[in-house]
């Protein structure tokens, strides 16, 4: 395949190539997506400053036939009859982003609300097959492809898998929980708690025993409205109440939070028995599991990481879940 007349690849776009390959990152797409990819990467992360500041930026590569429109009336597509520098400066990446093909001119995707949060765009990336570049109002770059998001920390390139990608592993590790309560407590986690450093607990009992809450200290336990990790509008007040509460979320099989900021004791034998050169948080959900075989803990660190707890053991760590 041949290169568009006007997709001009620099030295910086082809060092960007061999950084990207250095760190073990692969871009999906085609060869020419490829290449819009790291002229839009590149760009991201160093965009042209106005008045001494530089812009956020966002901008999708579609694949193929694929289209933007279908995303719930969600957005106006506009064509944008100029060459791409001119184009770019239209998007503001949370709103407004430039859309680019492998053929055709440039257009620009105006959403009805803001979109500027990897939960949102991690569902348009799953719905539409974009690979969606952006860089934030901190100043990070990312892309969002099919099988999770590519980052600069300012040294290197970072892979973290998407939610989706872990939902098999962790439905292998937890089998009587219905997979769409793991979708729900994986999304949550991975894509809203995490990326925002937000440090959490949730302890899903698979098997609960009537009045059986000997090992909680409801002490600082706060009340749950009718929540659900089954229902997508219910994460923002989630996101809110955890950013602002410690200790542990009960929730049910069937998705529903109960209290919050419940506190886990743990008995001797399961201190003896559970040596973890952790955090508090990580050693309270792993001595709880051990003394409730049929509770398992997602554990959301305050770095990043997610943990499966069972039995007292980390049955899966990353960033996100994996197996």
């Amino acid at each position: 395949m041949t290169h568009r007349p006007d997709l001009q690849l620099t030295r910086a776009h082809e060092r960007l190539r061999e950084e990207l390959s250095d760190d073990g990152v692969t871009l999906p797409g085609s060869p020419l997506e490829v290449d819009i990819l790291l002229t839009e990467l590149e760009h991201a992360r160093r965009p042209p400053p106005f008045e001494g500041r530089p812009n956020i930026y966002g901008s999708f590569v579609l694949p193929g036939e694929r289209s933007l429109i279908n995303i719930d009336n969600l957005v106006e597509i506009l064509d944008l009859p100029m060459p791409i520098e001119q184009a770019r400066r239209f998007s503001d990446g949370r709103s407004s982003f430039v859309v680019r093909r492998a053929d055709g001119c440039p257009q620009l995707a105006c959403f009805r609300r803001t979109i500027q949060y990897e939960a949102d765009l991690v569902d348009i990336e799953s719905s539409t097959g974009a690979s969606i570049v952006q860089r934030t109002i901190m100043g990070t770059t990312r892309v969002f492809t099919p099988s999770g998001a590519v980052e600069w920390n300012g040294h290197r390139w970072q892979f973290r898998p998407s939610a989706r990608m872990h939902l098999p592993a962790l439905s292998a590790a937890v089998p009587e929980a219905p997979k769409p309560l793991l979708r729900g407590l994986l999304d949550l986690a991975v894509h809203w708690l995490s990326p925002a450093r937000i440090g959490a607990t949730f302890l899903l009992d698979l098997d609960p025993v009537p009045d059986d809450a000997h090992g909680f200290d409801m002490s600082a336990a706060l009340d749950s409205p009718a929540l659900s990790v089954l229902e997508r509008h219910h994460y923002p007040p989630l996101f809110a109440v955890l950013a602002q509460t410690d200790l542990a979320t009960l929730v049910d099989i069937n998705g529903a939070v109960g209290s919050l900021g419940v506190g886990l004791r743990s008995s001797v034998e399961s201190e003896r028995a559970v040596q973890m050169a952790t955090g508090m948080r990580h050693r309270s959900a792993a001595r709880y599991t051990w003394d409730h075989h049929h509770t398992v803990a997602f554990v959301v660190s305050e770095d990043g990481p997610v943990t499966l707890f069972r039995r007292g053991l980390p049955i899966a760590v990353r960033n996100g879940i994996a197996d």
